[in-house]
């Protein structure tokens, strides 16, 4: 049955169907806990006459969603193209398509007969993020029927993704390193100990007047000068306010342990006759209002990374395939999780061993990341030049269409008043 034949039924109703075949606890999740089972009693055999239904269950469930996608693509939802491509509902988070390339997508799922939707489809192995990366080349590759072209877009997005983490990473590398070779010197001289801040509050110093040494000194008496003319209250809510740092045992908000001051502002607010609901709701508030909201905002951003990256090398399936598979891709996907994991425990809870994980995991995530992409980078300059080509040729072709054109309606002009 081709796909533009499918136009009867309700997309909820299939997904619901799909989901009765491969959901968590229904018949695919039972037959693997049948095999399992009969494996242990030594009669695996015995059930080898429904050993087809497993592959037939899956293949049903694909089926079926891709039936719903259809019919979703036809009334604009933005999803559709993914489901259609094999992805679950469950899937589809931390990401999405372009406009562009998503209509296109949906076009081509949408009507099958004109279109050809098989590039859509996921391929072994692959993500939601490695499909959101790969569909908007194929896209471009669509339209302009130049294969290289589609590349070449697919190969930027790579590559600015890269340029926009991999630097980061061995910032954090580089500066946590510096931080952390600072403080055990300090540890040698009594008196003297320097504590360790969070990462991502350099603004945050410079605008109370405690920049970094490295800072070139203009840079920070301007930011200093800024700082003190920015009202107290507004200062303390992007940078974090300082006072409630002491429950901590620390001066400045940056080097605030946000857990220790969350722990120390429950104890003495339940010490008054706060309810537990009411203790952590003040810790809370006080580890908030200690970090600031620059901070917080950090925090957020990278928490909600190390969420996204744990699930795409989840979809990744099984490790050992999964690194046969790619081999550098998988490294940087999981030392990138990894990365994020140590980053938004650094900037919670500043101490060496936090700020230590960060620098280590910024740096294999930095490295394998280069790796991965060392290929791309190598050629995407030959694949631009290519590009640039096609497109003089194109456009060339155009304007000699467009003067032919432009003789012919001259001559039609001339005949009328000849």
């Amino acid at each position: 049955m081709s796909d533009n034949s499918k136009r009867m039924g309700n997309p909820d109703d299939l997904e619901h169907l799909a989901k009765l075949f491969d959901g968590r606890g229904n018949l695919r999740d039972r037959l693997d806990e049948a095999f399992t089972r009969a494996s242990h009693l030594g009669v695996r055999d015995t059930l080898s006459p429904i050993k087809p239904m497993v592959s037939w269950t899956d293949d049903t469930a694909v089926d079926l969603r891709r039936r719903a996608a259809v019919l979703r693509a036809e009334n604009g939802d933005p999803k559709a193209a993914a489901l259609y491509a094999g992805f679950k509902p469950e899937d589809l988070k931390g990401g999405s398509l372009p406009p562009e390339a998503m209509l296109i997508a949906n076009a081509s799922v949408a009507d099958g007969s004109k279109f050809d939707s098989a590039w859509l489809k996921r391929k072994p192995g692959e993500t939601y993020q490695d499909w959101l990366q790969r569909i908007p080349g194929d896209a471009v590759a669509k339209v302009s029927g130049d294969e290289n072209l589609g590349e070449v877009v697919g190969d930027y997005i790579s590559l600015t993704a890269l340029a926009s983490t991999v630097p980061g990473a061995f910032k954090m590398a580089a500066a946590g390193t510096l931080h952390l070779i600072k403080y055990f010197k300090s540890l040698k001289t009594p008196g003297s100990v320097k504590f360790l801040k969070a990462p991502g509050t350099t603004l945050a110093q410079i605008l109370k007047g405690q920049g970094p040494s490295y800072l070139p000194s203009r840079v920070a008496r301007l930011g200093a000068s800024i700082g003190a003319r920015t009202p107290a209250p507004i200062l303390d809510f992007l940078a974090g306010k300082d006072s409630l740092a002491a429950l901590s045992g620390k001066q400045w908000a940056w080097e605030a342990n946000l857990l220790k001051v969350g722990k120390n502002a429950g104890s003495l607010s339940r010490a008054t006759g706060a309810s537990r609901l009411g203790a952590f709701a003040s810790g809370a508030g006080a580890a908030a209002r200690t970090a600031g909201f620059w901070r917080v905002t950090g925090i957020g951003g990278s928490a909600a990374a190390t969420v996204i990256g744990g699930f795409d090398v989840w979809q990744e399936g099984n490790p050992a395939d999964a690194f046969k598979r790619d081999k550098a891709g998988y490294v940087a996907k999981v030392s990138g999780v990894a990365f994020n994991a140590s980053l938004t425990a650094a900037m919670i809870a500043p101490t060496p061993l936090t700020i230590g994980a960060a620098v280590v995991t910024g740096a294999v995530y930095g490295v394998a990341s280069i790796v991965d992409n060392w290929d791309t980078v190598k050629k995407f300059p030959g694949k631009v030049a290519d590009a640039g080509a096609w497109a003089g040729k194109e456009i060339g072709e155009g304007a000699g269409k467009l003067a032919d054109g432009a003789k012919s309606l001259g001559k039609s002009i001339g005949g009328l008043f000849s």
